[in-house]
Formats: C-alpha cells, sequence, structure tokens
C-alpha cells in the first residue's frame, strides 16, 4: 500500500473555497436566518413524490450550497454517477460492477455484465420468488412430512440480516401471511436455542442468507439446525427439504445439501449492504406478498430516476451528501443521529450504521493513499419520543455538537389513535425546532449562564412523508444508499468494499484452535493470552 499523504481535497479549489466559507459561517445564527428570510423554508427544502426533505435547518446558505455543488462538479460526479448505473467495475479493488440499482429498474433496457444481459436474470429470480412465496402463503406448499408451514428461520448477518429485518418489521401492518419469521445472526448460542425451542422442525423452513456461503456465523448456525432437523426427521431428504439458500454462489449451497430448487441466487454485483432488492428480500415477499414487495422495489426506482436526472442542486441524495460533508469536514461534526419517529423504523439506525460505515469507514482513497480529512461519521439514534428522554439531553446542551436526520410519517400506517400521531409529529418538529433556536433569552434573559440554557445553533434534517408505505421505505433506503455514494465520490474512497470486515475473521480462523487447546499459548500479545485463560478456567 502506498503511504503517501494524499491532500487532493486541500488543493482543490472548491475545497479551499469552502473553507474560506466556513470562517464567514462561524458566527452565524440559524434563528437569524429564520428572521432575516421568511423565505427560507422554500428555498432550503425539497420534494420528490411524497417524500419532503427540509434542510432548512442546517448552517448554510444559498452560496454554501453552490460552493458544495462546485465541489461536486469538481470531482466529476455527474460521470461517476453514469458509471454507477452504466455497471462500470465502480468497484475498483474487487473489479466489479455495483449494480444493485438494475435490480428495481423495471424497463427493458439491456444491462450488460461481461457481455450479458443480466436484466432477464433478475426478472427470473423475481419471478421464482413470487411462485414460492405465493405457495407458502397459501398453504400450498407443506413441509416434508405433509404438515402446513407456519413458521421461517431465517439464518444471516449484517446486510442477509439487517435488510430483511428493518422491512418486515418496518412494514408489518401490510403482511399478508400468518407464517412466523425468526431471526437468528449472531452466534450467541441462546439466542439459537430460543428461536428452535418456539418452532415445530415439521413446520418450520429454514432460509440461509450468506453471499459467499462461507460465512463463519451463519453456517455455524447452519450446521446447528440441520443436526436439529436430523434429530427430528431421521431422513436425510426430508432434512433438505426444508433447507433454502439465498446466495451468490449456488453451488456451495448444493454442497451443504440444499435442493438446487430450494436455492435462489444473486450475484457478485450486488454488494450484501445493498441486497436487499435481491433474492435476499424474500422474506419481504414471503410475509407481505410479491405486490408489495414490487411496490418496494418501485420506491427505491423512483428515487433512482431522480438521482440521475436532477440537476445537483435540486438532487435529494445529492443535497443530502453535500450537507453530510459541510457537516463532516468542514464543520468537524463527526457523528450523525438518526431519530425515526416511528417505531416501524427502530432498525433503521442500524441499517445505516452498516451502510455508511461500512462503506465509507476508510482511511485511504482508491489509489491507496492515506488521507488527512474525515469519512464516514459515526451513526447512531433510535426511536424519537424515547430518545427525549435520554440521549436528547446531550444533543441539546452537550458540548459536541451531532447533527440530526428526523424522519417521521404525517399518519400512521393504523390510525387506531390519531391523537397518539398528532401528538408524536408535534414532538418531532419541537425538537428539530428546539436544537435550532436554543434557549430564547428574550423570554428569559437571567438564564443566560444557568444549568438550562440550550445554546441551539446545532443542525437538522427533516425527512417527512405521508405513511410509511412499502414505496415509501424504498424511496428512503435508496435515498441515503445514492447520499453515501456521492460522498464516496467526494472523498474518492471505495463505498463497495470493506477490507476491515476481513480482519476481523481471519483472526478467528487462528484463536478456535486455541480455545480448544490445539495449539500452544504463547504466541498472542499478553491480553489475549489472559482473556484465553480465564475462558479454560470457566469454559
Amino acid at each position: 500500500m502506498k503511504t503517501k499523504i494524499n491532500q487532493l481535497q486541500e488543493k482543490t479549489k472548491s475545497w479551499r473555497a469552502l473553507e474560506h466559507h466556513q470562517k464567514l459561517m462561524r458566527d452565524v445564527r440559524l434563528k437569524d436566518l429564520f428572521a432575516d428570510d421568511p423565505h427560507r423554508f422554500k428555498k432550503f427544502s425539497l420534494q420528490v413524490g411524497d417524500l419532503l426533505f427540509d434542510f432548512s435547518k442546517q448552517r448554510v446558505i444559498s452560496q454554501s450550497l453552490e460552493k458544495l455543488c462546485s465541489l461536486a462538479e469538481e470531482h466529476a460526479l455527474e460521470q461517476e454517477r453514469s458509471a454507477l448505473f452504466l455497471g462500470r467495475s465502480i468497484n475498483s479493488s474487487e473489479n466489479r460492477p455495483a449494480l444493485h440499482t438494475a435490480l428495481r429498474d423495471p424497463s427493458k433496457t439491456p444491462i450488460l455484465v461481461n457481455g450479458e444481459d443480466i436484466k432477464p436474470l433478475i426478472q427470473a429470480v423475481l419471478q421464482k420468488m413470487e411462485i414460492f412465496s405465493e405457495k407458502l402463503r397459501t398453504g400450498e406448499y407443506l413441509g416434508a412430512t405433509g404438515q402446513l408451514v407456519t413458521d421461517v428461520l431465517l439464518l444471516g448477518i449484517g446486510g442477509s440480516f439487517l435488510g430483511p429485518q428493518l422491512v418486515t418489521r418496518a412494514l408489518k401492518p401490510f403482511q399478508q401471511s400468518k407464517i412466523s419469521l425468526h431471526f437468528v445472526s449472531n452466534v450467541d448460542g441462546e439466542s439459537l436455542n430460543n428461536a428452535l425451542k418456539a418452532v415445530n422442525p415439521h413446520q418450520t423452513l429454514c432460509l440461509i442468507n450468506s453471499k459467499s456461503f462461507t460465512t463463519p456465523e451463519t453456517l455455524l448456525n447452519a450446521e446447528s439446525v440441520k443436526k436439529w432437523y436430523q434429530a427430528a426427521f431421521q431422513i436425510e431428504s426430508k432434512v433438505n427439504d426444508h433447507l433454502f439458500a439465498v446466495t451468490a454462489k449456488p453451488e456451495k449451497a448444493l454442497s451443504f445439501g440444499i435442493p438446487k430448487d430450494n436455492i435462489f441466487e444473486f450475484w457478485e454485483w450486488v454488494g450484501g449492504r445493498y441486497s436487499i432488492w435481491s433474492s435476499v428480500g424474500l422474506p419481504v415477499a414471503i410475509l407481505l406478498g410479491m405486490e408489495h414487495f414490487r411496490a418496494f422495489l418501485n420506491g427505491a426506482y423512483k428515487i433512482d430516476h431522480h438521482f440521475q436526472s436532477a440537476p445537483l442542486a435540486e438532487n435529494m441524495p445529492v443535497l443530502m451528501a453535500l450537507l453530510g460533508i459541510w457537516n463532516i469536514n468542514f464543520w468537524h461534526y463527526f457523528t450523525l443521529a438518526i431519530i425515526p419517529y416511528c417505531d416501524g423504523l427502530s432498525d433503521f439506525p442500524a441499517y445505516l450504521q452498516q451502510l455508511e460505515m461500512e462503506s465509507n469507514g476508510k482511511r485511504v482513497n482508491k489509489a491507496g493513499e492515506l488521507l488527512t480529512y474525515a469519512t464516514a461519521p459515526t451513526i447512531w439514534g433510535g426511536v424519537g419520543c424515547n430518545g427525549q428522554h435520554a440521549y436528547m439531553q446531550w444533543l441539546h446542551q452537550g458540548p459536541l455538537i451531532a447533527p440530526i436526520d428526523f424522519l417521521v410519517g404525517v399518519k400512521s400506517t393504523e390510525t387506531a389513535f390519531p391523537e397518539q400521531q398528532k401528538f408524536l409529529m408535534a414532538n418531532c418538529f419541537s425538537q428539530s425546532k428546539a436544537l435550532m433556536e436554543g434557549t430564547l433569552l428574550k423570554d428569559n434573559p437571567e438564564t443566560l449562564n444557568n444549568a438550562a440554557y440550550c445554546p441551539g445553533n446545532r443542525p437538522s434534517n427533516t425527512l417527512l412523508y405521508p405513511s410509511l408505505t412499502p414505496e415509501i421505505l424504498g424511496s428512503l433506503i435508496a435515498l441515503y444508499e445514492h447520499k453515501v455514494f456521492v460522498q464516496g465520490v467526494i472523498w474518492n474512497i471505495n463505498s463497495f468494499d470493506q477490507w476491515g470486515v476481513e480482519l476481523g475473521k481471519t483472526l478467528v480462523k487462528s484463536l478456535l484452535p486455541q480455545l480448544d487447546k490445539q495449539q500452544i499459548l504463547g504466541q498472542n500479545d499478553t491480553s489475549t493470552e489472559g482473556l484465553i485463560s480465564f475462558y479454560h478456567a470457566h469454559k
């Protein structure tokens, strides 16, 4: 790896202009910008379909956006965007395209990978998902002993788990199936044990989600589930009939004993954290029905179309990305709080942790040169009103500033309690208002220096939508995907590899035998040796 320090960003004209502009903005207060411009909301908000993006509470003025758009132009964002959708090998370290957008593109326009049009492959898998999920939901598909399937056990980790869990939980009001879905991702034996205790092997299918079909956590759990089935059925063919795989390596799934018809393929050009649009979304189709899964895809496609066609200054994911860079690289706000005012989106912060931090948590540029600037922020957060009684204190009065993305739907999908929804909306709006304004000194001037004072001037975005539907959720996820891509382009990093993840996997292989005492201790640091010794003393 090259060790030359990369100072490209500091040398660019637009980067220097933004540094100078930030100095001029240091003493500008958001509440004064609103007071001085009654049209600020209109100027600094954008609507795409049913999705409203309000960024008027960011510390920007028109000149800020102009300079940020110049930064994007200087880094050839439009050309890079075209390369993404055309299937160029933008994952440079692995020499692959990143074509998750093709999975939700309903057009007939061919997209070639190694000379082959991938559109027919995608449609064939979608059709297979539709046939299988419909049979399962209607009770036509039975277990190996003729019993009705009542449960599906999903084994996966990372994108193979986070996406299906987010979407099936968020869209529970749209569920069309009585089947129960059980997730096991970690290798904590209690999680697997609790899941298996809750189901009947004769009425349970196991879906093994692994792109490589070598993911150690998933395969260890899969082997244990296979033994569980063997104890129940005694006949190997019946065991295998209950095993299904979603993978880019069908030959490995076959070797595991999974029948060919039970394998749902996706491809190397689909990154794991972008895979919910592929057959990884099979649990979504099973629970919600293919009609709702296609609506979910369509919501993402609408954002894809907007991202491809809208001018940079009117482009929602581009603006989200540029505002993030403004906060991270020029204001040095290194975290981002994701706060949905919707229990259905309680998994969204965790989903975005992988999407943003695994994609852009990099230390070198595409040439392997060390970076001198920050990249992905720390993503954290949780459900809105709960946070108001926990970490919101830190957001309002802590010495460090964290920008926030608020997400809220105008209506609940199930509107049995409209008063609660109105109260929820008021809470969301009041938080962004309070963070922006702080304590109004005219109301209580003597509290300027006491413990009750809130400084305000803290930036936030609000994403507002009518209600959380499959289409809206698809749009939200695609919006953040493209935001991550844009930031990766400007930071000149590869957003589609994850070599840091691989290091831990390598070390596990060397430590496992030591936990079995198959190797002599003494080859590790003293901390690791001490931990291993404690393990042996208490196992």
